[in-house]
């Protein structure tokens, strides 16, 4: 039987017998008896009848009746608290408490006082008021004579303290608990708590202020099993969910979670050579399933001894589990997965990868700031995943200070842009139109007038007029002629440009963002990119990282920058040294996803070697705005606990260069041209 189960059926035996003690009581107590009335004794006995028929509302209302009666009789007191019982049963726990405070202000010597609290504890219980429940189950066990009443109080005060309190709440009761054996029991459950969280020294220096009792307490004898449980465990625990199971149609996701996992496994080996605690690792497979996700990461995360989970890796799969670690205080890191919101699900969760927020915002910071772009364009599928990546992109543009001037969307597979490739050469183009004023035979004079008085020189003025010709608003208004030319009523035109010309380039842009959805739209949208005539700056996504596609698509693509999560300079030596341990260990070559799995694993580790031996712990760690140098990329986790760090990438003369590196949240850019 488990907790919950065990709950609600002790809440049966309990409710039972405070119904059968109440009513027992009720027929023999005299205490507050000021005057007998049979009447009053006829109704109440009536009303007990109609209580144990389970006629609740009428015997509510008939107790009432006796406790609104003027005065104090025989059955006052007993009638308040058969009242709130009745009114528990009906479910109004609302009112039940009013009755009950009422009759605790009114007879605050009577000998029903602490099944007045017991009620009331069980009120508080129902209207999930769990610190005040436990409260007055503390004062009944602390106040009551009867010792069958402050065993069910102390039975149920350690039920809702496991269930229901948090840390911060127990150590609060424990400040009021004024019994050896309550603070006990309150030891025990609150060191339970912190144990769930990993920290086992904190749990035994809480454990280690009761061990002297006498083992005639229960409370000792539990706290002597977890303190042997501590002792016992010599290792901590990871959780690690991967697909592992290829029940995938798609042939890119076999082998994924075995990939990770090969790299997980090199990263736990080589730390636990070297330092302690030493870490065991939980595998547990997803099977490429958000649902049995989920049950896996609900199943590591309420086992207190698993300090944290490194997966799921996609993200549908994270979003299913992520909430339960959460709410369980477990920490989930997620290595791969991309979509946006997954981290800002709660405190505990954390992604190692870029998620498309971060790549659009890079895209923008980079251009504006390291290439000195102000006006841009954008040209991308309207999928979900790319619109993501576009609206960060243009709301990192606007919050610069740059210059939004077109955004085009094509739908997915589609190939032939025409229309939006015309729509947004026309936005160009239009930019390079000039605003003029027409001097000559029909210039009315009262204009000529307004601009003298304005400032321009009557002999410019004559002569404009003289050569029947026309003049820019800025050449005669400076840079905002055509507000000035408007606040003046003056009437201007546009020199309209030669739209359909496509031999007139568009060169009004200075940078035009391309996120693709695969590496196959390259061709697609560069060659028609150059066939309407574009010259501009080309910024992609991620999905641009494909040397055979732009080697094959050259004469368009050549000198396109692109950002990626993932780029490994095989000279270095930290990815030599890896690559030795990789292939001694696997006797292959590591992939991407291998390398992947090594830099996560190693992020948590480094956070255990640090001393992080605790579940908060290691959250806080990871919260602590670290930048982790890993093989594939630096880990940058910024305030919403996601990775804002990426490389940037030109692909330039056959070949593509790292030409720099940017962490998005501290718009830190390392590396310009120079590096090309």
């Amino acid at each position: 039987m488990n907790l919950r189960t065990r709950l609600v059926f002790l809440f049966h035996i309990v409710v039972l017998g405070l119904v059968l003690m109440t009513s027992a009581s009720a027929a023999m107590v005299v205490e507050d008896s000021v005057i007998y009335k049979p009447a009053v004794e006829r109704s109440f006995q009536e009303a007990m009848a109609l209580f144990r028929g389970m006629r609740y509302a009428e015997a509510r209302a008939s107790f009432e009746q006796i406790v609104d009666l003027p005065g104090i009789n025989h059955r006052t007191s007993a009638a308040y608290l058969m009242a709130a019982k009745s009114r528990y049963h009906q479910g109004d726990y609302a009112a039940s408490v009013l009755l009950l405070q009422s009759f605790l202000e009114r007879f605050e010597h009577s000998e029903y006082i602490d099944d007045a609290h017991y009620a009331l504890a069980l009120d508080y219980y129902q209207l999930a008021q769990y610190r005040e429940s436990a409260r007055a189950f503390l004062k009944v066990r602390q106040t009551s004579p009867d010792p069958t009443l402050a065993a069910r109080a102390v039975k149920m005060l350690g039920l809702v303290a496991e269930e229901n309190l948090r840390r911060d709440e127990l150590r609060e009761l424990l400040t009021e608990a004024n019994q050896t054996e309550t603070k006990a029991l309150l030891t025990v459950r609150l060191a339970q708590k912190i144990l769930q969280t990993g920290d086992a020294r904190g749990t035994r220096e809480l454990l280690n202020t009761i061990l002297s009792l006498p083992n005639t307490i229960a409370a000792v004898v539990e706290a002597r099993a977890l303190m042997k449980k501590i002792d016992q465990s010599g290792v901590v625990r990871i959780g690690v969910v991967l697909p592992l199971t290829e029940k995938s149609d798609q042939p890119v996701v076999h082998g994924v979670g075995e990939e990770l996992l090969d790299g997980i496994r090199l990263a736990t080996d080589e730390y636990n050579a070297e330092s302690m605690p030493k870490v065991n690792l939980e595998v547990r497979d997803s099977e490429r399933d958000a649902g049995v996700a989920a049950r896996q990461v609900s199943e590591l995360s309420a086992d207190s001894q698993i300090l944290a989970i490194l997966g799921p890796v996609f993200s549908n799969e994270v979003l299913a589990a992520a909430e339960i670690a959460n709410r369980r205080g477990a920490p989930l890191l997620t290595p791969t997965a991309t979509a946006t919101g997954i981290a800002s699900i709660g405190k505990y969760v954390f992604q190692a990868n870029p998620d498309f927020v971060i790549r659009g915002r890079a895209m923008a910071q980079y251009a504006f700031l390291a290439k000195g772009a102000h006006r841009f364009a954008v040209l991308a599928a309207s999928d979900s995943a790319d619109r993501a990546t576009v609206e960060a992109f243009i709301q990192e543009v606007l919050d610069l200070g740059g210059q939004m001037v077109d955004v085009q969307y094509y739908k997915p597979g589609q190939t032939d842009l025409r229309d939006e490739l015309t729509a947004m050469r026309q936005r160009g183009l239009e930019l390079t139109e000039s605003i003029v004023i027409s001097f000559g035979a029909k210039t009315r004079p009262v204009d000529l007038k307004k601009m003298a008085r304005w400032g321009v020189p009557q002999h410019v003025l004559d002569s404009l007029v003289t050569l029947n010709t026309a003049a820019t608003v800025e050449s005669l208004f400076g840079d905002d002629g055509k507000h000035v030319a408007d606040s003046m009523k003056i009437p201007t035109q546009r020199m309209r440009a030669k739209y359909d010309s496509l031999g007139l380039p568009v060169a009004a842009f200075d940078a035009i963002f391309l996120p693709i959805s695969s590496s196959e739209e390259i061709g697609i949208v560069t060659s028609q990119l150059r066939y309407f005539n574009f010259q501009a700056q080309l910024l992609g996504n991620g999905n641009w990282y494909d040397p055979n596609e732009l080697e094959q698509h050259r004469q368009y693509s050549n000198g396109v920058i692109f950002s990626t999560d993932t780029y490994v300079e095989e000279i270095n030596q930290h990815y030599q040294q890896f690559m030795k341990q990789f292939r001694s260990k696997y006797s292959k070559d590591p992939t991407k996803n291998s390398i992947i799995g090594y830099d996560a694993a190693n992020l948590l580790l480094n956070a255990i070697h640090q001393g992080a031996t605790g579940r908060d712990a290691i959250a806080s760690v990871l919260r602590s705005s670290l930048t982790f140098q890993g093989i594939h990329s630096k880990i940058s986790l910024d305030p919403r606990r996601v990775n804002s760090f990426l490389t940037i990438l030109q692909y330039k003369n056959r070949s593509i260069k790292k030409i720099g590196e940017i962490d998005v949240s501290r718009k830190a850019i390392t590396g310009t041209d120079e590096q090309q």
